[in-house]
Parts: C-alpha cells; structure tokens; sequence
C-alpha cells in the first residue's frame, strides 16, 4: 500500500516455509485494549485482505478494539469486539517484520 516492509526470517523459518504447499499468512495485529499489544497470528486461511510478499508468504495489518478491558478475559483469548478502519487507523503501517520457527511453531515480531 505504497509503504516499505522489511522482512526478514531465520534459517529454520526458510526450512519451514520449504514444507508448506501453501503461502503462511502473517497477521500483525495491533490491539486496543486497556493497553496497547502488538500480536502476530499465524493462518493457513483468513478472510482479511492479505498482500503476497513471495509464493510462501502473505501478510495483514489489523489494527482492532477489544471487547472489554477484562485482564483475565484479554489473557486469555483476547476477544476483538472490531476492526478499526478510520483514516487514522490505516496510517499506522509497520515497518519491520521478523519471522523465526521454533520447537513446531511460528513466532515473530513487529516494528512500527
């Protein structure tokens, strides 16, 4: 959307990515609750928009509103009440994204 993204990932990322028949898509999630969380969510499908970064990688930003500022509720499953989609909120773009695979399981980070 007109804004850089720099991605990196791990040796052990690129193996992953090898054994997939179909593209990861990352989703950076920024989101508004009591505090403020960046979160990274990991789907073989999503119905979000997504842009293609290459054959085994998509990515999404979402930024969204919790659905109460219960601490034990947010810990647990963090609820999204809904999607911000003001012009400020599609402002806020990330900037980087690094990507690992460890002990089975995706992780990452992200930068504003």
């Amino acid at each position: 959307e007109g804004k850089k993204l720099h991605i990196s990932w791990t040796a052990r990322a690129e193996q992953a990515f090898q054994t997939r028949d179909i593209p990861l898509i990352v989703e950076m999630q920024i989101y508004f609750t009591c505090v403020v969380q960046k979160r990274i969510l990991f789907h073989d499908q999503c119905k979000y928009p997504t842009t293609t970064v290459n054959d085994s990688l998509n990515v999404t930003l979402r930024p969204v509103q919790a659905e109460s500022c219960d601490p034990v509720e947010f810990a647990k499953n963090h609820p999204v009440a809904h999607e911000y989609t003001s012009s400020a909120a599609k402002r806020l773009r990330p900037s980087q994204l690094q990507l690992d695979f460890k002990k089975g399981a995706w992780c990452g980070e992200f930068s504003i």
